[in-house]
């Protein structure tokens, strides 16, 4: 499911130049294994599960038939460990499961809305403020994304076979190796002065599963943050991401953050 390999990094950033890409492909049910108890990611999201501060779970009651049928995808003995209704159920099942996830609900445009959530690690996003939109909706403030893939992705997103899993991949960049940048914390940003040393690559791995019974979606997202410039030594993996971040529309990289950094990152990369 999560790879760190050069082969994994080359084909992440694989492109004669940098555009968005569904690039969707057959997943497995690796995803609903449930880990080990003493996992470090389940220690920090159990962290974040009990503050307040910052928030990490969204939910309206019309998820509580999508929650069901998430949890019956796992084995008979973890869902048992799943307590109580609602949101409580909700986040007793976050804190066992390592992935971040999304229930996505049908509505009768046949457009899919957010009306569940546990986002414990977002990417410089407030996921509370998601909650009820529409998938176009929360695309919106990406630029040119709903332009390129959005008919691509409500076509996929409304024939999604039921009982397979389907996976792909985002990356951006952050100042920190913080799993958890949710705009409310304050987390540093890239700045012209920051050092490739202290750039940090986060992949999140994403899955999609279809859920026919409620005629929702479960969306997947398990984060791995990996230091750049231990990625870039391997050439080949160099000299594609130098490729994709030289070719970034202006638009994007500013929304990715990345813009402050991108002349002082090129110029480090030689």
């Amino acid at each position: 499911m999560v790879s760190s390999a050069p082969e994994f990094f080359a084909r992440l950033f694989r492109g004669d130049r940098y555009r968005f890409e569904f690039g969707v492909r057959r997943g497995d049910r690796r995803w609903f294994a449930p880990p080990s108890p003493d996992s470090p990611i389940l220690k920090e999201r159990r962290q974040w599960l009990a503050q307040t501060a910052v928030p990490v779970v969204g939910w309206q009651d019309s998820a509580e038939p999508l929650l069901a049928e998430t949890l019956g995808l796992f084995p008979a003995a973890f869902r048992s460990t799943c307590l109580g209704t609602g949101s409580a159920r909700l986040r007793s099942l976050a804190a066992q499961w390592e992935p971040d996830f999304v229930l996505l609900q049908r509505a009768p445009s046949d457009e899919f809305q957010m009306v569940g959530s546990a986002v414990c690690f977002p990417s410089a996003w407030a996921p509370e403020a998601k909650l009820g939109q529409t998938v176009a909706v929360i695309h919106g403030p990406v630029p040119t994304l709903n332009e390129d893939l959005g008919p691509r992705i409500r076509n996929f997103l409304a024939k999604l076979p039921a009982g397979l899993v389907f996976e792909r991949e985002n990356w951006g960049l952050a100042a920190v190796p913080a799993r958890n940048l949710h705009p409310l914390r304050g987390q540093p940003r890239l700045a012209a002065t920051t050092p490739l040393a202290e750039i940090w690559l986060r992949v999140e791995h994403q899955a999609f599963c279809a859920l026919p019974d409620s005629g929702g979606l479960l969306f997947l997202i398990h984060l791995t943050v990996h230091r750049l410039s231990e990625v870039l030594r391997n050439a080949e993996v160099n000299s594609a991401f130098r490729q994709l971040l030289e070719t970034m529309p202006e638009g994007i990289a500013s929304y990715k953050g990345i813009q402050p950094a991108r002349l002082s990152l090129l110029r480090q990369l030689g």
